[in-house]
């Protein structure tokens, strides 16, 4: 029973390593098909590509884990009715006072 779970996790790990690679392959090759051509810029190796595609990673999403929780959009929106709640304490009765006529 251990073995079948190591060689699971094996087996994602390798189906992952081969994702991230072909992923970094398919960019490289397309920076190299387009960027060289349309702006004369430089082609990239496959380890630039590699490290583009992490440091692209890491300036679009972040690196903490669990920083994209729903739980925080939850908060932020809580936080604005309360203000705005605060602020027009009449405004949900004007809004339902106007849904009814």
């Amino acid at each position: 029973m251990k073995t079948l779970n190591i060689l699971k996790y094996a087996g994602f790990g390798i189906l992952g390593t081969g994702v991230i690679v072909l992923a970094v392959f398919i960019t490289m090759s397309l920076w190299n098909w387009l960027i060289p051509l349309l702006f004369h810029g430089p082609e990239l190796t496959f380890w630039q590509t590699a490290g583009l595609f992490l440091l692209s990673k890491i300036l679009l999403t972040g690196i903490a884990p669990g920083s994209h929780e729903k739980r925080y959009k939850k908060d932020w929106k809580s936080k604005y009715h309360q203000k705005y709640e605060s602020n027009y304490p009449d405004a949900e009765q004007s809004i339902s006072a106007e849904q009814v006529e």
